[in-house]
C-alpha cells in the first residue's frame, strides 16, 4: 500500500511536522528521502528493506551508489539523494571539529575518521594539519592503496603540511580486514614520518588507525612521544 494510502497520522512527512523530525525511525527518515517506492512496495517498507540487507544505517555509509541502484525500485536520481544525504553529514561531522583540541579530545577525530574511512574496502591514508593549539586547519585524503597496503611519500606529506602552515600533523589509514593492530610496515612508517617531522619542524603527535568500529592509536599506546 502506499504510504499516501496510510493514515495521515503515521506518515512520515506529517509525524515529522506534527512531533518533530527526531521522532521519525531510521525507515522512516530515509523514506523521505526515497520519496516513493514500488509497486507493492511503499517507501517506507523499501527503506526498511535497504536498512535490514546492508545493516543499518552504519551499513548504508559504506555503500556506493552503483551498490544502491542494486534495490528494486532505486534508480540513479534516489541513489544519488541517498548518497549526497549521507556527504553532508560525514562534512558536518568534520566541520563540528574544527575547534576542537586534537590533544585534549582525540576520539572526536577518532569517531570522524572511522566514518571517513573507517569501512573503507581499500586502504586510505589521511594527513591531518594542525595549528599551534591543535586545532584542525585542514586535512587530504593524500593516498588510497589495494586491500591491504598503501605506500607513502613522506616528503609530500611534509610538503603539503607546510604549504598549509601546520604546526603538527596526525597521520591515519584505515584496515579494511577491520584488524586494528598495526603491522611491522606500520610501525616503520611511524618512524619514518616521525624523524622527518623533527627535521622540517612540524612534529608528527599521532598515527590513528581505524576500522569501521575500532581504533588504534600510537600516541595513547605511549609509541608516540613529540
Amino acid at each position: 500500500m502506499s504510504v499516501k494510502n496510510w493514515d495521515k497520522s503515521i506518515q512520515p512527512r506529517e509525524k515529522a511536522v506534527a512531533n518533530g523530525i527526531e521522532s521519525l525511525s531510521d525507515s522512516e527518515l530515509l523514506a523521505l528521502i526515497i520519496k516513493s517506492g514500488t509497486k507493492g512496495c511503499s517507501s517506507v517498507e523499501l527503506a526498511n528493506k535497504i536498512l535490514n540487507q546492508t545493516g543499518g544505517i552504519n551499513g548504508l555509509m559504506k555503500l556506493s551508489i552503483q551498490q544502491l541502484m542494486q534495490f528494486n525500485g532505486i534508480g540513479l536520481a534516489k541513489a544519488s539523494q541517498i548518497i549526497a544525504s549521507l556527504e553532508m553529514v560525514r562534512r558536518m561531522n568534520y566541520l563540528e571539529m574544527l575547534d576542537k583540541d586534537m590533544v585534549k579530545e582525540p576520539k572526536v577525530l577518532i569517531e570522524w575518521l572511522k566514518k571517513h574511512i573507517g569501512s573503507k574496502t581499500q586502504e586510505y591514508f589521511v594527513v591531518v594539519f594542525l595549528n599551534t593549539k591543535n586545532q584542525i586547519i585542514g586535512y587530504s585524503d593524500i593516498y588510497k592503496g589495494s586491500s591491504n597496503s598503501v605506500s607513502i611519500n613522506t616528503a609530500e606529506i611534509f610538503l603539503e603540511a607546510i604549504k598549509k602552515g601546520a604546526q603538527k600533523v596526525i597521520i591515519a589509514h584505515n584496515h579494511p580486514s577491520q584488524f586494528i593492530e598495526p603491522s611491522l610496515a606500520d610501525d616503520e612508517t611511524t618512524y619514518q614520518l616521525q624523524q622527518a617531522g623533527k627535521l622540517m619542524n612540524v612534529p608528527l603527535i599521532d598515527h590513528i588507525i581505524v576500522s569501521f568500529d575500532g581504533y588504534y592509536s600510537y600516541a595513547e599506546k605511549g609509541k608516540i612521544i613529540y
